[in-house]
């Protein structure tokens, strides 16, 4: 049998979960809008989806060269920052 305090438990952390989350992926949104543009990129970072956020972080704080993030951080932004975006003009 489950005791009451152990289901109390159980049910405050699954409260709590999405709302640490969330908190966590402010942070990383933040974080990585601040990093964008030292590498000379303007982005809305609210518009990208949490995948892209998180590979962005992983590329800004990487030990590669700054060219090598920058290459990295375009290939991840896709669009007009790629270079099939500077070919083909994709947006």
């Amino acid at each position: 049998m489950i005791r009451p305090a152990a289901l109390l438990s159980a049910a405050l952390i699954a409260l709590a979960g999405p709302a640490a989350a969330g908190k966590g992926s402010d942070q990383l949104t933040a974080s990585v809008a601040r990093e964008l543009p030292r590498y000379g990129f303007d982005v809305d970072v609210k518009t990208l989806d949490r995948a892209q956020v998180a590979a962005l972080h992983h590329a800004l704080y990487t030990d590669r060269s700054t060219g090598g993030k920058r290459a990295m951080i375009k290939s991840i932004l896709g669009g007009r920052y790629s270079l099939r975006g500077l070919l083909f003009g994709d947006r």
